[in-house]
């Protein structure tokens, strides 16, 4: 058995990152700067549904290469060649897909070190405005005109449109079935680098040709403020929501999709302009359709807890597929379930069309009014949805609690 130097993969990643913003790679003889840019970037498996996985570096060298970083310990069961088609090939294509205002506030919170559990590179102040002016501190410190920075990130968005890609692999060890049965396809480049005691040993092969693509969006070098007031160009995908998000919030809705996947969701959903939608089946027969997305777009919920035009979180759950059932009964269980949710984890309908906790109001006088089945946290005007509060971890866990104990999974 391999023993890593390494006691998480985290630590091999901080230490690459820590390494290389103060030292060059060493790749075919020359030596080559590395600027990590993107961390634990969230992204579509790229094969046309919405099952998100995360991409744990994303970098450009001083060339204008673009590096695309998976890293694995060697005593991880996904430390073997299917790596390259099972997530780097898969993330390259979602990366390609991407426009130039998703993958800015996609590095947003790397460069303004907000990133939990990571290192950064000293050389970048964190009240940094945007991306590219992250592009031209770097070539600063590398001693080069501001100019160069303009250029490095021109280049870089050129090459991830065109999909040409440097696709590496991270380790602790070097594995020869992973670097031997790498992709051979014309249009990216390979790397293997076996970081170990401190010291980089990479294995690079250049892609054959440059495949010649269409060229590349019109680049708007747009800050972090500009690009999160274009809200309306972002659709929200599981793994777009978090570009628009209040860093406080983004905790909960990454504990939100994990415990989706473990009540067996499988990714699928339905998009609209604010939130996505998809149903759970209920060991009652009708399902519970769940709605994830952004709130407060027009602003009127309290802005201490958010930087301007960033969002508070959506999580809504929905009755509305026993409000429609014929069978009387069935919709008595779904009203009563509903009331549960309200009492436990301090869920209010949607509307404000009558007091769900008052005794008055039962199934078969609820049945005919307007109200749809939705419902979200709601306890005040200024303390509703998700927006950051210590307090909402406990609505959120009795929330969790009323779902595993009404979903099939």
């Amino acid at each position: 058995m391999i023993i890593s130097e390494y006691a998480i993969e985290q630590e091999l990643v901080n230490r690459f990152i820590k390494y290389t913003s103060k030292h060059p790679l060493t790749i075919e003889g020359k030596e080559r700067r590395l600027f990590i840019w993107g961390y634990e970037i969230l992204l579509v498996d790229g094969k046309g549904d919405y099952n998100a996985g995360i991409l744990d570096l994303l970098g450009t060298d001083e060339d204008g290469e673009v590096w695309l970083i998976e890293a694995k310990l060697c005593n991880n069961t996904e430390w073997n060649s299917t790596i390259w088609t099972n997530q780097i090939g898969l993330y390259a294509k979602s990366l390609q897909k991407r426009t130039e205002q998703e993958l800015v506030l996609g590095a947003r919170r790397y460069i303004v070190k907000e990133s939990a559990g990571t290192v950064f590179p000293e050389f970048i102040p964190a009240n940094t405005e945007s991306l590219v002016e992250a592009f031209c501190h770097w070539a600063l410190f590398l001693n080069k005109d501001y100019s160069k920075g303009l250029d490095l990130y021109e280049s870089t968005f050129k090459k991830i449109k065109a999909g040409e890609l440097i696709q590496c692999v991270l380790s602790d060890q070097f594995n020869e079935e992973i670097w031997t049965n790498r992709p051979k396809e014309d249009n990216f480049s390979s790397a293997y680098i076996t970081f170990q005691n401190n010291t980089p040993h990479v294995l690079f092969t250049k892609n054959a040709s440059s495949v010649q693509k269409e060229e590349s969006e019109y680049l708007r070098y747009g800050t972090w403020k500009s690009f999160m007031k274009q809200k309306q160009e972002i659709v929200p995908t599981p793994d777009k929501i978090p570009l628009l998000l209040a860093d406080s919030v983004i905790p909960t809705y990454e504990q939100i999709l994990s415990f989706m996947k473990e009540l067996s969701w499988n990714g699928n959903c339905t998009p609209n302009k604010k939130a996505f939608r998809f149903d759970l089946p209920t060991v009652h027969g009708p399902g519970l359709r769940i709605h994830i997305g952004w709130i407060d777009a027009d602003g009127q919920q309290d802005i201490r807890y958010r930087t301007a035009y960033q969002y508070g979180l959506k999580f809504n759950i929905d009755f509305r597929h026993f409000k429609r059932e014929t069978d009387a009964a069935l919709w008595e269980v779904g009203y009563e379930l509903a009331k549960e949710l309200a009492k436990t984890a301090r869920y209010n309908i949607r509307g404000g069309e009558f007091k769900i906790l008052n005794p008055y109001w039962t199934a078969e006088k609820v049945k005919n009014l307007k109200w749809d089945g939705e419902m979200y946290r709601f306890i005040s005007q200024t303390n509703r949805d998700y927006i950051g509060l210590e307090e909402e971890q406990r609505d959120l866990e009795n929330a969790f609690q009323f779902l595993r104990k009404v979903i099939v999974h």
